[in-house]
């Protein structure tokens, strides 16, 4: 559409502040950066479909703590043990077989493509725990190797000098330019103990950097690394943050999520009725479920809400009182695909109650979730209908795409506005086509055209009318 000179004009007139360069990356809804004003809008997180156990082709459970999830050139890998790390493998993300192949190293082993090390032969890199009572400063810790086929790998050595008793998640952020590391700190005088801490480095086969203390313990503390996330006022007093799952989630800009295992400890005083596997022997019991938390840096953290991102099982399930996610998303078409293991029993293996001892035909396994593509959150509005209109930004590209859900009874009507929220002409809600259904990625038309193009490079606003919608993301396309 052809603008006038008042109209650009109108357009470079800046507000104070710089506008937001979207491009042509997709934006998500996962807090208010493109919320400036709104009204009935809701930020609700979005919770996964169970789509059950995982299965060899003898029709078995899988079984085993999930060390990553990885996709290459269409084949899927699910990466399954704490220690000796069996090799799964999948096209379609649901149907997995054995290979025969299994990785040894230590305890709680993780890996990931490296995309950015431009050695072919340390294109994978593992880590993993070396660990024997009583822990040794001098040797134990966490350990790392390198390889070019994900199988064969070779020792590089000690890049952490403590027992994490956690998966170290490592990835490479193309953001900063650096690697980060999600682990474990402890606090150690507080019930919150387990916390999840990050880490920079350069090189991650080489010592990682930590902050030095008198007394070396056997985990490190919060006086160690710098913690980011925790058990808060709003979580049950007696919890904290079991394991992270931390994700770069690859098809949005600026979007790092993690998929906490939240536990709630258990007690002789407040939980008298559990069942220990040893009589008289009391050890770390609870129950855990997987949460989502959300994050624009990897470095301030979020919880939209703190219900759980599934439901745990019920009691005579197989996944009940127990969960927790593996690493890594598999995307095939408008679906997302994630992992998570379930002991069918409370931390540390114990019952809850007598009456469920025989309650679960089967106990444990490896269950797979489905999450629609860019779904963890989204902009709701109700059947009452309510706007949201976004902060001045910058865009390329010549298309409005929507990923955004207003079922056959809701609708959204879009407009685009100057830096003073003024409508463009030709851009105006009068002029917008109506848009209704479940799409991921719909273009938006007024009167019979979706070119953008004369506004690209120019600040504009986003202004959405909805009713009974469900908002995830826009991006601005070249298509």
């Amino acid at each position: 559409m052809f603008l006038s000179f008042l109209t650009i004009v109108s357009l470079l007139a800046i507000a104070p502040g710089e506008p937001i360069d979207v491009s042509d990356r997709k934006q998500l809804f996962i807090d208010r950066r493109f919320i400036a004003d709104s009204d009935n809008v809701e930020l609700r997180t979005n919770p996964a479909q169970k789509l059950g156990l995982l299965r060899d082709e003898q029709g078995g459970p899988f079984q085993g703590h999930i060390s990553r999830v990885l996709d290459e050139n269409g084949t899927v890998r699910l990466y399954l043990g704490a220690e000796s790390v069996e090799v799964l493998e999948s096209e379609d993300g649901l149907n997995f077989r054995r290979t025969g192949v299994t990785i040894s190293g230590g305890g709680f082993t993780t890996l990931f493509i490296d995309p950015h090390d431009p050695d072919p032969t340390r294109r994978y890199k593992l880590f993993y725990l070396e660990f024997w009572p009583p822990f040794d400063p001098e040797t134990h810790g966490v350990y790392a190797s390198y390889s070019a086929d994900g199988v064969h790998f070779t020792k590089v050595g000690r890049v952490l000098p403590f027992f994490t008793d956690n998966p170290t998640i490592v990835h490479w952020d193309e953001r900063i330019q650096k690697y980060v590391i999600y682990t474990r700190a402890f606090c150690y005088d507080n019930e919150n103990q387990r916390r999840i801490a990050r880490i920079e480095t350069d090189d991650p086969l080489k010592p990682w950097p930590y902050t030095k203390t008198a007394e070396h313990r056997l985990f490190p503390s919060i006086d160690n690394l710098p913690v980011v996330l925790e058990a808060d006022h709003e979580d049950d007093p007696h919890s904290d943050i079991y394991y992270n799952a931390a994700t770069l989630y690859p098809w949005a800009q600026d979007v790092y999520l993690m998929s906490l295992a939240n536990f709630r400890h258990f007690s002789p005083q407040r939980n008298p009725f559990i069942r220990p596997r040893q009589p008289d022997q009391w050890e770390d019991f609870g129950m855990l479920e997987v949460q989502l938390a959300i994050s624009r840096d990897g470095i301030r953290w979020e919880r939209p809400s703190r219900e759980p991102y599934f439901p745990t099982g019920l009691a005579d399930e197989w996944d009940r009182w127990y969960a927790v996610m593996g690493p890594g998303i598999v995307r095939r078409g408008n679906y997302l695909y994630q992992y998570y293991y379930s002991s069918g029993r409370l931390h540390d293996s114990a019952i809850l109650r007598p009456e469920y001892d025989e309650s679960a035909g089967q106990l444990g396994g490896v269950g797979v979730v489905r999450q629609r593509l860019d779904g963890f959150v989204s902009a709701d509005v109700d059947h009452h209908g309510g706007w949201l209109t976004t902060p001045v930004l910058t865009f390329r590209g010549n298309r409005l795409q929507l990923n955004i859900d207003t079922g056959s009874m809701g609708t959204a009507f879009v407009e685009l506005q100057d830096v003073d929220g003024r409508p463009l002409p030709g851009f105006t809600l009068a002029d917008c086509e109506e848009i209704g259904g479940n799409f991921i990625d719909q273009q938006v038309y007024w009167k019979g055209s979706s070119d953008v193009s004369s506004l690209a490079g120019l600040p504009i606003r986003i202004h959405f009318k909805l009713k009974r919608a469900k908002l995830y993301a826009f991006q601005f396309t070249e298509r």
